[in-house]
């Protein structure tokens, strides 16, 4: 059994038919044919059976689709994980971000390095759950870990940054509708949180959530204008409180906050990849900031010191 007879039997399933999958692979229907005829009498089995124009499985064809189709994967993923052991910056990558990590300023973030290696390509995925290495999910993930539960032989991980989350409001909000002096007192007022059981992203806090009005975005940059808007009370990240346009006003700063250390992980058989640890390394020399959002309003800011201080 080769290759080829499981791609001709796959793709004739998958895509319908003898011709579509000659498209698909680049060869005569004839060839696709053979090959099939071969496999079923390699496996001693008819795999396939016409019903009107089509070729269906048969009841063994089923049973051998799915573990041709867990071969090919199997294959496709060794090809892959050969390709990462390289000592050189080069190949197809994936790496995911849980949804409070934007990716729009993460893609702004890697820009540079991507410039600088144009061998480099990166597919960014947004995942709420921590994905899972050993099905060759993804490359490299970007979040929050728990270190007691992952296995050193198994992933890498390395710390990239904290998130320190606080409650903010607008002045004119606050003017509006007043400034909360305990948890209780936020039933009276519009949230703006991450998830419908919590303020922050990965907490639970029914206390906190009994409000007449509840606006849930898992975008930190988007409850950043729901903030500014005047929408309501919403966590954010100091740094980007201080750099909003408008005076922010911080909201029950001791008893309601969350710290979330970011790690950079991924599996330990690209430990020596090249790629992997130099991207690590550029994330790394990055301005604090930079890795959170907001750097281009960090800039304009500083570029309109930087004017003042002239004159």
């Amino acid at each position: 059994m080769d290759r080829n007879q499981l791609l001709a039997f796959y793709y004739t399933i998958i895509l319908g038919s003898i011709s579509n999958a000659a498209d698909k692979l680049g060869v005569k229907a004839s060839t696709i044919s053979k090959l099939l005829k071969s496999l079923e009498r390699e496996v001693g089995h008819q795999l396939l059976t016409k019903k009107g124009r089509n070729l269906v499985l048969t009841e063994k064809g089923k049973i051998f689709f799915e573990t041709s189709k867990n071969i090919l994967d199997q294959y496709d993923l060794s090809i892959k994980k050969m390709q990462r052991l390289s000592d050189r910056v080069e190949g197809a990558f994936t790496l995911s971000l849980p949804p409070f990590i934007s990716s729009l300023w993460f893609m702004k973030a890697i820009a540079p390095f991507l410039n600088d290696n144009p061998q480099i390509s990166v597919d960014i995925k947004t995942l709420r759950e921590t994905p899972d290495f050993k099905a060759g999910e993804v490359d490299i993930d970007i979040r929050n870990v728990n270190l007691l539960f992952l296995k050193p032989e198994e992933i890498n991980a390395h710390y990239l940054t904290t998130y320190k989350f606080r409650l903010y409001a607008s002045q004119t909000y606050v003017e509006e509708k007043g400034i909360p002096q305990s948890i209780h007192d936020l039933d009276a007022h519009t949230l703006i949180s991450f998830t419908a059981d919590g303020l922050f992203p990965y907490t639970y806090e029914p206390q906190a959530i009994k409000c007449k009005q509840h606006l849930i975005i898992d975008c930190p940059l988007a409850i950043a204008h729901a903030v500014e808007n005047n929408v309501g009370i919403g966590p954010l990240l100091p740094h980007i409180a201080r750099l909003s346009q408008q005076s922010l006003v911080p909201i029950l700063h001791n008893q309601l906050k969350q710290s979330l250390n970011i790690y950079y992980t991924y599996p330990a058989s690209l430990t020596r990849n090249r790629m992997v640890q130099d991207f690590y390394n550029y994330l790394q020399s990055l301005p604090e900031d930079f890795l959170k959002g907001r750097e281009t309003l960090m800039t304009k800011r500083q570029k309109i010191l930087n004017l003042d201080h002239d004159f």
